[in-house]
């Protein structure tokens, strides 16, 4: 009998009987007794530790879904964000840059780039209704313009700094008595929001 700090020690004693039981065995019983151990083991230790795995691999799977959600729902809030600054941006250059006298505008700007003399019309005619803005359109009307004459008046027509005109329809025709020149037809237009609009009412 052993002893271990003057009392009996239990668990040795119990392993020892339980180690002489098997030894008393048959082989079968043996084998039966290897088995059933075998399957308290799974059943005690490796299947807890296979359902805690799967557990955890469901719970990262679950995460990794939600970083994934949450990386979508933030590009699409930085995207809502961008379109809001763009329609801040339209709303302010429609309510700022309508040009009640657009035909004089075009009158200057032709001066500037060298065409007034051969303005051959600019007549403004009434426009679309519309539920969002006003609308004032100049259908122009030039003759013996070369295309460099050409590209210039229409940029300063499109990127001008104070009004916001728009080019809407263009018609180019090659003079027959002169290849280099050409007689041009368009249409601008100056737009602004209604007031009902612009006060997002």
């Amino acid at each position: 009998m052993a002893l271990k700090s003057g009392s009996i020690n239990l668990d040795r004693i119990k392993l020892q009987n339980l180690y002489n039981t098997y030894l008393a065995m048959t082989p079968r019983e043996q084998t039966i007794a290897l088995v059933a151990a075998a399957v308290i083991l799974v059943l005690v230790v490796i299947l807890p530790v296979m359902v805690a795995s799967g557990k955890i691999t469901k719970l990262q799977r679950s995460i990794d879904d939600g970083n994934s959600q949450l990386k979508n729902i933030t590009r699409e809030i930085d995207s809502l964000n961008e379109a809001k600054v763009q329609l801040k941006e339209a709303e302010d250059t429609l309510a700022g840059g309508f040009d009640a006298s657009i035909s004089t505008t075009l009158e200057t700007l032709a001066g500037k780039a060298g065409i007034k003399d051969r303005i051959d019309s600019l007549k403004e005619k009434p426009a679309a209704a519309s539920d969002l803005f006003d609308e004032a359109s100049v259908d122009v009307r030039l003759k013996k313009v070369t295309l460099n004459e050409l590209i210039d008046y229409l940029y300063s027509i499109e990127q001008n700094p104070e009004k916001l005109l728009r080019l809407k329809r263009l018609e180019i025709k090659p003079r027959f008595d002169n290849k280099k020149e050409f007689d041009i037809a368009f249409q601008v237009s100056t737009y602004r929001l209604l007031e009902g609009v612009a006060a997002g009412e």
